[in-house]
């Protein structure tokens, strides 16, 4: 005998009087009231008895409706375009055979309005398809009639409604070369697949009529597949502006760290699982808020939460193209360079520059090959003196020196770090004024050491700033390092990136 075990499910939905009046003109009619403010509040319960009984209770701003009326309103949210979804991991599209070659098609949202205006047209074909299958069957029928075999010939038009099916093929344009998008790699038509979807949630927004109007959540399932990591990193970032944009809920279900939101790390949410005896047993919720942030990234992979700490500015960066520097003092001399004119070439001005915390941050490969797959171009820099771990750490990654990291420094006493780039007027002024600092480096305690050369760093970028009568020789150590960033985030990655979506199709 089969067991029904007992489960409930409850869904809250946050309704506007302007992204969804009709549902809530409906909710109104149904519970005889008028809702006073523009946010409405709706819950909606299924409780599965062991008897398996379904029972749906719903609630309006804490007030309990009656069955009738959370049945009828539960009919209403499952008729509606409420929930959109796309799934990456099953097919949608449809095939159609075109001049003996295979074509993928796709169907697009009409409104009431549209739909009118082609079952009018609709009924005009029907009408001249009549007509001209009476024709061709006459004509037919006298020719077949000359066989020693008598058929009879009927003329049936295509299955679909044109008013509720309205195919559209799609070619994509590379290098001014036109190719359907089936023959495209698995990535980029996964990807041509989703935006299609968000394009049409919106369209369902925006297209109805006041009493037809409900604005959908988005439902994404998996979309980080056939898609290299940093791919997968900037789609993330994609998706989340465009539903911002569109004013659409999103939700995506993805396997993928870099999938997930750094900016807001506290919308990710995560579900474990328990297992017993190689069962699942229960699936719970773990909290990511606040200082739990890194949950989901460490969960997925394999990483210890506490190594996320430092990383964070990190997680948050937003352009493709990224300089990561040791610390927030090194960021300050690169976005310096930026703004104010000097007699060399400052740093390009589309660079985000990101610090990741220092040294030992380096030391966890595994996270940082995390972070630099999640950028479409990167750059590593470090100080001289923490060569030795850095360039280790860099090189088992693959990276090169010059190329895709480099030591700021002078092999010289006390010019092992981006400070040692600087011109000698700066690091003379500050170590005349600041001889107890300077002192302070040779002490034994580690701690003052350690602040005496981190009020010097500081002291310099001020003396540094005071300035911009530089000249080109003293300069000339920081442009070094200035031209061989610029070198290397100044070179697209796309054609790499297109190669390798093509092959994931194979």
């Amino acid at each position: 005998m089969k067991q029904v075990i007992p489960m409930e499910i409850e869904y809250i939905l946050q309704l506007t009087k302007t992204d969804d009046p009709a549902l809530i003109s409906f909710i109104e009619k149904m519970s005889e009231a008028q809702l006073p403010t523009d946010l409405v509040n709706l819950t909606v319960n299924y409780s599965l008895t062991s008897s398996e009984d379904l029972r749906i209770g719903v609630t309006v701003d804490g007030n309990v409706l009656d069955e009738k009326s959370a049945k009828e309103i539960q009919k209403k949210i499952k008729d509606a375009d409420l929930l959109f979804l796309y799934n990456s991991t099953t097919p949608h599209e449809e095939y159609y055979y075109g001049r003996g070659r295979r074509r993928m098609f796709y169907d697009f949202v009409m409104s009431e309005e549209e739909r009118k205006t082609f079952d009018d047209a609709t009924k005009i074909i029907e009408r001249r398809f009549r007509k001209l299958a009476r024709e061709h069957k006459a004509g037919l029928n006298t020719i077949l009639g000359r066989l020693s075999e008598r058929y009879d010939v009927e003329f049936s038009q295509p299955e679909g409604n044109l008013t509720r099916h309205m195919p559209l093929g799609i070619n994509l344009s590379d290098r001014n070369v036109e190719v359907p998008l089936g023959d495209w790699g698995s990535g980029t038509q996964n990807r041509t697949h989703i935006l299609m979807a968000v394009l049409q949630a919106n369209r369902i927004k925006t297209t109805a009529s006041v009493d037809d109007k409900i604005t959908p959540i988005l439902v994404i399932e998996e979309p980080e597949s056939f898609l290299h990591p940093s791919a997968q990193s900037e789609f993330g970032t994609i998706l989340r502006t465009l539903s911002l944009e569109f004013g659409l809920q999103t939700i995506v279900t993805t396997h993928s760290p870099y999938m997930l939101n750094r900016d807001e790390p506290a919308s990710n949410i995560l579900l474990c699982r328990d297992t017993r005896k190689g069962k699942g047993h229960e699936t719970y919720v773990v909290d990511t808020s606040s200082e739990n942030w890194m949950a989901p990234f460490a969960e997925h992979l394999g990483i210890a939460p506490e190594e996320f700490t430092s990383w964070r500015p990190v997680f948050s960066a937003y352009k493709s193209r990224s300089l990561l520097v040791e610390g927030p003092i090194d960021k300050e001399y690169f976005e310096f360079s930026k703004k104010h004119p000097m007699t060399t070439d400052g740093l390009n001005k589309d660079i985000e520059v990101v610090p990741y915390g220092g040294k030992d941050t380096l030391k966890n490969t595994l996270l940082v090959k995390f972070v630099l797959d999640t950028f479409d171009q990167v750059y590593v820099t470090y100080d001289l003196d923490a060569d030795k771990e850095a360039r280790g750490a860099l090189t088992r990654l693959g990276l090169k020196e010059q190329t895709d990291f480099l030591a700021l420094g002078l092999r010289q006493p006390g010019k092992d770090s981006i400070e040692g780039l600087l011109p000698e007027r700066v690091l003379a002024a500050v170590n005349g004024r600041e001889t107890t600092l300077v002192m302070g480096l040779g002490s034994r305690d580690n701690d003052e050491r350690r602040k005496a050369k981190d009020m010097l760093k500081k002291k310099y970028l001020e003396e540094f700033k005071l300035h911009s009568d530089y000249t080109k020789d003293e300069l000339k150590e920081l442009a070094k390092a200035l031209v061989a960033i610029n070198a290397k985030l100044a070179k697209p990655n796309k054609p790499l990136q297109r190669t390798t979506d093509r092959l994931a199709s194979h």
